[in-house]
């Protein structure tokens, strides 16, 4: 049985930079760390770390004991875990379709699905309400870097999304989809991170989220 404390709330924050994103804002704006403490009620320990991937999660953020304090725990990791095999997408010479989408699946997708369940399941033993961020889809369009690759990135987004809403499904964790957050340029600091006010949004919609678990 999960537990509620409406009134005092410990919300553990796991993942990578779209929850630590002080780095990328500009001076006198806030990180979603500060959003969240600047206009929620609630006490928040920020285990989430800039560049970290899922094997990270696993290795050092599971390990953290605060966790076993917590009311509510808020997973935003994988995005990371797509942006190191990116480089697939640059491939020109795809002359079997099938055959470099299976590749997609054995070798990039099939790990990261189990190491995304293993994380949720490891914090479904806590007795904490759990929610599952998706991956966003960016602001790719900005840089020449990724010009060529907008839309394969988009399937490899979706992808890795439908192994979010399935361990969901498997662990009974909420699903917050950040596809639907992240809607703007203005919410980006770059192509990837989230800016001052795509922050503000997530950090509203996690307070939200806290607020009625």
């Amino acid at each position: 049985m999960k537990r509620s404390r409406k009134n005092s709330k410990i919300i553990s924050l796991i993942g990578d930079s779209i929850i630590d994103n002080k780095t990328y804002v500009s001076k006198g704006e806030l990180s979603v760390l500060e959003h969240l403490e600047q206009s929620s009620p609630y006490k928040f320990s920020q285990l989430a770390i800039d560049g970290h991937t899922t094997r990270d999660v696993l290795r050092k953020q599971l390990i953290d004991e605060e966790l076993s304090q917590s009311s509510n725990i808020v997973v935003s990791v994988g995005g990371n875990d797509l942006l190191q095999n990116l480089s697939v997408l640059f491939e020109k010479d795809i002359s079997d379709l099938n055959h470099t989408l299976s590749g997609l699946q054995n070798f990039i997708f099939s790990p990261l699905q189990k190491r995304f369940e293993t994380i949720v399941e490891k914090l479904s033993s806590y007795r904490a309400s759990l929610l599952l961020c998706t991956v966003y889809e960016g602001d790719l369009g900005r840089s020449d870097e990724f010009s060529d690759v907008l839309d394969s990135s988009k399937i490899m987004v979706s992808s890795f999304n439908d192994i979010v809403y399935k361990t969901a499904k498997k662990f009974d964790a909420d699903v917050l989809e950040l596809r639907q957050i992240f809607t703007e340029s203005d919410d980006y600091a770059n192509p990837i991170e989230p800016s001052h006010t795509g922050g503000e949004k997530l950090a509203n919609a996690i307070t939200e989220w806290a607020r009625t678990t």
